[in-house]
């Protein structure tokens, strides 16, 4: 039967009073000096460290929830967002190789297919009696108003940067116009874009038959519009060597806006007229 009683180990012996008298007068040991000043340095470098830390993850945003006190009352203005990278020119650089640039193409030696129409004069052109001249050839209408215009601005710089050779090349370009063949718009091309007063530029049409096997030959694809009669072909450009041989194809190329406006830089054109220039000198023998 518990009596609620727990039994104990025996008791320490009691404190003598010398003894006890003695305990209280032992003094408690001091923190060395050295010691607690640096303990005092520990602890404002945590303080000053810890207040850097946090401003700097914050401002580098690995620390969202830190707070930052303004230098100023001026109000924080956000950084300007990142634009994304403009878009690539539609046209080749400049700065780029003639025959990059002009995406000129070396074609297997073959006789040019066969030309003759009349000119803006009525005077029958044919492509045989151009043997021993360059002959640069392309293909757009009258009325056309989106590349035609740029190409008739090139053609005009090559025939100035030619320089004394500018004789011995042909510029012929071919009516792609099924609605318009006579000659009467060409007349007034030629003098909107400067073409007039290339002696050597003449342009050439014909009846629908002829001129369709001439776009055949040359690759040429001719578009109507059943509404609006608008005229649309691909673009391209040929060099003919004394010898009446295809020696190269290019692709001429303009900018065209959200408008429809058609347009190429100054630069541009002109790098154009001096490549039509450089190759067609050097099927004469030499650059110009």
């Amino acid at each position: 039967m518990s009596t609620g009683v727990t039994e104990q180990g025996p008791l320490p012996s009691p404190l003598s009073e010398a003894e006890r008298a003695a305990a209280f007068q032992t003094a408690e040991p001091k923190v060395p000096r050295k010691f607690a000043l640096i303990a005092v340095c520990a602890l404002a470098v945590l303080v000053v460290g810890g207040a850097v830390g946090e401003r700097l993850l914050s401002a580098v945003g690995l620390n969202p929830d830190g707070a930052t006190t303004p230098a100023s009352s001026s109000p924080t203005v956000s950084p300007p967002p990142i634009a994304p990278p403009a878009a690539l020119p539609s046209t080749p650089e400049v700065g780029a190789s003639l025959s990059d640039f002009m995406g000129l193409t070396s074609l297997p030696a073959r006789s040019a297919p066969a030309i003759s129409m009349v000119d803006q004069t009525g005077r029958l052109v044919s492509l045989a009696d151009e043997r021993g001249a360059v002959v640069v050839l392309t293909f757009f209408d009258a009325p056309c108003q989106d590349i035609c215009p740029i190409l008739s601005t090139e053609l005009v710089q090559a025939a100035a940067d030619l320089g004394p050779k500018a004789s011995h090349v042909v510029f012929l370009t071919v009516n792609t116009d099924p609605l318009a063949l006579s000659t009467a718009p060409a007349v007034t091309a030629a003098a909107r874009d400067g073409l007039g007063a290339v002696t050597t530029w003449h342009f050439l049409t014909s009846n629908l038959d002829t001129l369709n096997g001439v776009w055949r030959a040359y690759g040429v694809s001719v578009n109507v519009s059943q509404t609006s009669h608008l005229v649309a072909h691909n673009d391209v450009l040929y060099f003919i060597d004394p010898a009446g041989h295809l020696r190269f194809e290019a692709t001429p190329f303009a900018d065209e806006s959200p408008t429809g406006a058609f347009s190429l830089a100054p630069a541009t054109i002109a790098r154009w007229g001096q490549g039509i220039a450089t190759e067609a000198g050097r099927l004469l023998g030499g650059t110009p």
